[in-house]
């Protein structure tokens, strides 16, 4: 009933424009207050949080935290279980518990499992309105860049009244390394527009394999820079201000497959942008002989890696 209920909330309840200004605003001002012990030092941008707002909100029901959500881990991280790192951060904030379980570290893109339960055992209102952003904690410089970011509800134990959510972001534009940041809020219901909830987690993931070939030619007079490859997907980062996230992303691997990828999200700084795509199941960037954006066909062993040419149809 509470998973129907939960639907039921995602289908009839789209934030408009006028509201997701307003959210920008609030979790802009929320986290650019003065920090505290636990606050890192670097700020956060209201670019960043405005990419990730536009991504949408979550709303989630009821929450207690349960061992036995482990089995509904393995299940939502599907083929990654066996690249998914085990991850130790956790926060409170007015009695709910956010607590990161584990997560998976792409370079340019980033998973991270969390699961949140109420800890003074009063009802949780139904629903609950969750955003969040994962942030690298590496130090240097600022620059004018975004980031895009979800989050979804990928499973719920009845008996504790534990929800399991995916916090996903995509579009890091230069090596993120192992320490990261889990910034996430619960919001009010629209109109009333305040951050109820607050929780900022340090953790640490190691980076899967990432394999980064440099690239040449253009789509759409769009410069092609490079393909950075991981076993979550696809991310290629490109020169200028147009997007290439129209184009299906075709990847051709060794054994004969061809894989067609569902766009995730990117980000930019300065003048460079940066476009993911993610696999259904894990491929190793190894396996991957070449790529298509369209028609602009990537080959990427041989001499010629990386060197794209226009086809009448793909191979």
């Amino acid at each position: 009933m509470l998973k129907q209920n939960y639907q039921t909330w995602m289908d009839q309840v789209e934030p408009d424009k006028a509201f997701r200004a307003q959210l920008v605003e609030a979790m802009a001002a929320q986290f650019d207050r003065q920090p505290g012990p636990r606050r890192r030092t670097r700020r956060v941008g209201r670019t960043v949080l405005a990419a990730a707002v536009a991504c949408g909100v979550l709303m989630v029901s009821a929450f207690a935290l349960s061992p036995t959500l482990r089995q509904v881990l393995k299940g939502a991280l599907g083929g990654y279980a066996e690249y998914a790192q085990p991850v130790e951060g956790t926060d409170v904030s007015n009695g709910m518990e956010l607590r990161v379980v584990s997560a998976l570290n792409g370079g340019s893109m980033l998973k991270v499992y969390a699961e949140l339960r109420n800890l003074n055992g009063e009802p949780v209102r139904d629903p609950l309105y969750v955003d969040g952003i994962l942030i690298p904690r590496e130090e240097g410089e600022e620059g004018a860049g975004s980031i895009t970011a979800g989050v979804e509800w990928v499973g719920y134990e009845a008996e504790s009244e534990t929800a399991l959510l995916e916090f996903t972001t995509w579009g890091f534009p230069t090596p993120i390394g192992d320490r990261m940041e889990l910034m996430a809020v619960v919001l009010a219901p629209p109109g009333e527009l305040a951050i109820e909830y607050e929780w900022r987690i340090d953790f640490t993931v190691e980076q899967l394999s990432v394999r980064s070939i440099p690239l040449t030619g253009a789509v759409s007079n769009t410069p092609l820079l490079q393909a950075d490859l991981s076993a979550l997907g696809v991310s290629i980062r490109t020169g200028g201000w147009n997007t290439i996230d129209a184009f299906p992303l075709t990847v051709f691997c060794k054994d004969g497959r061809r894989l067609t990828l569902p766009h995730g999200g990117g980000g930019s700084m300065g003048d460079t942008r940066l476009t993911c795509w993610e696999y259904d199941e894990p491929v190793e960037p190894g396996e991957v002989a070449g790529l298509a954006l369209g028609q602009w066909y990537i080959p990427l062993k041989g001499e010629n890696a990386g060197q794209g040419y226009w086809l009448e149809e793909l191979p």
